[in-house]
């Protein structure tokens, strides 16, 4: 390896992780990793799946509570463990590929919109983010075709529910795919067949997430109220919406204010791109400070349609059908909630990201800092035990 990826891949990750994970050392660690979603992969380790925790595939719980003999303290530091050095995996693999599609600028700035965004937090804490990015990238090396291709495509439909949504891809090979999608579908069949054993039911994944969870996903309007519900919190504001009138004018005024600046920034970027840039920034930055959560979580899907809508046709095929798939499942999953995080463990969200901050610089550059920022917040947010997606 190149001395000068390693200081980008050691670097980008060390100081990111720096920005998010200093605010926790001023509390008891690792305990205080032991939050949300780290309580049920721990629950997982030490008694197995059952009742609304199937909803949580095997891979990951099974995985720590093995190494670490389902001691808390020890699955605690060893999913840390595992979930920074899968992250560090999963950015060289990004840096490779977005290099062979694109070149070493988009390689570059892949890795670092990588790293500084605040949902790679979810890359260096007891989650699945950082190994199903690791597995999903292993999957899709080499257009899909490389010797890791089913393994990694194997293990990822065993981490989460979208590592199956690999299988149409590797399908769309040919011949050359078989293996590769063969793999993935047994990885997918093992944690229908540990359902079935567990519970009778080789869906309970499933039938777990709509009784704990309320997600009734498919080709239905059940997750309406929630869309319309984060929409209101955008533009009208928080208060308003759990008011269910209009009490503060000035919340909707200034977010009015804030998407006409958007909008002359939008309009701007040709003829007056250093207008454009302030612009862009101020809405962005005064839009997070007024809408908080809600408009990053707004954002963050709306720039990944957009994402996806500009450089869709500039992505291997076993990428397109990914990220297409990906985002389906998503959008379907009726339920707004942890969408985010979810969007950004993307692989092929990821490389356009960098294939855009390559041809873009200024505005990447802006969205750097943003981002930067946004770690130092998260980080605080997660060790004080708040919500952060």
């Amino acid at each position: 390896m190149e001395r000068s990826l390693l200081r980008l891949l050691l670097g980008s990750w060390a100081l990111s992780r720096l920005l998010l994970l200093a605010p926790l050392l001023g509390h008891r660690f690792p305990q205080v990793l032991l939050q949300w979603d780290t309580v049920h992969y721990l629950a997982i380790a030490q008694h197995g799946s059952q009742g609304p925790l199937y909803a949580f595939f095997p891979l990951f719980p099974a995985l720590l509570g093995a190494l670490s003999q389902q001691q808390p303290t020890g699955f605690l530091w060893l999913g840390f463990l595992v979930s920074n050095l899968a992250f560090l995996g999963a950015l060289l693999l990004l840096h490779a590929q977005a290099h062979q599609l694109w070149g070493p600028g988009a390689a570059r700035w892949t890795v670092l919109l990588a790293c500084f965004n605040p949902f790679s937090l979810f890359c260096s804490i007891p989650y699945t983010e950082g190994l199903y990015l690791l597995l999903t990238a292993g999957a899709l090396a080499q257009g899909g075709l490389g010797p890791w291709a089913g393994p990694c495509g194997a293990l990822a439909a065993a981490t989460r529910p979208t590592g199956i949504l690999l299988l149409p891809g590797q399908l769309l090979q040919g011949r050359r795919g078989l293996g590769a999608a063969a793999l993935t579908g047994l990885g997918f069949g093992v944690v229908l067949l540990l359902g079935w054993l567990g519970s009778g039911d080789p869906f309970a994944f499933l039938h777990a997430q709509q009784a704990g969870w309320g997600h009734r996903p498919g080709f239905n309007l059940s997750g309406l109220p929630r869309w319309q519900r984060l929409a209101s919190q955008i533009l009208l504001g928080p208060g308003n919406t759990d008011a269910g009138q209009i009490l503060d004018y000035w919340y909707p005024l200034g977010m009015l204010l804030l998407l006409a600046i958007a909008l002359t920034a939008v309009v701007q970027r040709h003829q007056r791109p250093q207008l454009s840039l302030g612009l862009g920034g101020f809405s962005l930055i005064s839009g997070w400070l007024l809408g908080g959560s809600p408009f990053i979580n707004g954002a963050m899907v709306l720039g990944s349609l957009g994402l996806l809508a500009w450089g869709i046709k500039r992505l291997p095929l076993i990428q397109t059908s990914f990220a297409l798939f990906s985002l389906a499942a998503y959008l379907l999953k009726q339920n707004t909630i942890s969408l985010e995080r979810h969007l950004y463990a993307t692989v092929p969200l990821l490389l356009l990201l960098g294939l855009w901050g390559s041809e873009h610089p200024r505005w990447a550059k802006l969205l750097l800092g943003f981002g930067s920022l946004l770690c130092v917040v998260f980080g605080f947010r997660f060790a004080s035990g708040g919500w952060v997606g």
